[in-house]
């Protein structure tokens, strides 16, 4: 898929207030049997059989309206501040589809505006995981996936590769084994959480090498239909 066409894609799950995996139903309605819920509203994952049938009966909320989409002055300050262009297709979803707030995870993260670009403490956002990651990467944070789990992409690649960070079980004494790298570009991993096949990353321990790494597509769907 194209930049195009993700881009596309992803306005029109705004539009549809169908922009997170999570979405709520309405409230007071199907709350008996199996599943997740918040409070009296039942929790669907965007796509499945069982939202797209409650869509189709009224029964799920479209989330809020996003923020507005950011400034050019935004973009180009968290440029400055990381040495490097953020990839065209991520300039181009935060000035015209929204700040943040769509996409995997808990959506990705919204950019620093107005004087707070500017102050010198927003550089930390950004420069905070740039100062420990490998020789020649530019990793720009793009969402947390919740339990310190983050997606990040290198912003000095010219594929814009993907990276991770998952803490939970590197070792105590080598937390820098839990950044690894993934083999997905921005675009890929986008297309692949448009079209529901996105996975968060996990840290695993290689079962013959001892090695810790990424997990596998494959592991992930393995695991997927064990549960």
């Amino acid at each position: 898929m194209t930049e195009d066409e993700v881009l596309c894609q992803i306005q029109a799950l705004v539009a549809a207030g169908e922009y997170l995996d999570e979405l709520l139903g309405v409230p007071g309605a199907r709350l008996s049997g199996g599943g997740a819920f918040r409070g009296s509203q039942r929790i669907y994952s965007r796509g499945t059989p069982e939202h797209l049938e409650a869509r189709a009966a009224g029964l799920v909320e479209k989330l809020p309206p996003l923020k507005p989409p950011t400034s050019v002055e935004a973009v180009e300050a968290a440029e400055l501040v990381l040495g490097y262009p953020l990839p065209s297709l991520l300039r181009r979803l935060y000035m015209q589809v929204g700040n943040g707030g769509f996409g995997p995870g808990y959506g990705i993260i919204g950019l620093l505006e107005g004087d707070e670009a500017r102050h010198p403490r927003s550089e930390l956002r950004h420069r905070r995981w740039n100062t420990a990651c490998p020789a020649g990467t530019a990793l720009f944070p793009l969402c947390t996936w919740g339990c310190a789990i983050y997606s990040f992409v290198d912003c000095a690649d010219a594929e814009a590769r993907m990276w991770a960070w998952d803490p939970n079980p590197a070792p105590s004494d080598d937390i820098g084994k839990a950044l690894f790298k993934e083999e997905l570009s921005f675009c890929e991993w986008l297309d692949r959480w448009v079209k529901r096949r996105l996975f968060q990353p996990c840290l695993v321990e290689d079962l013959d090498s001892g090695e810790w790494r990424g997990a596998t597509e494959e592991e992930k769907l393995t695991w997927m239909s064990d549960w």
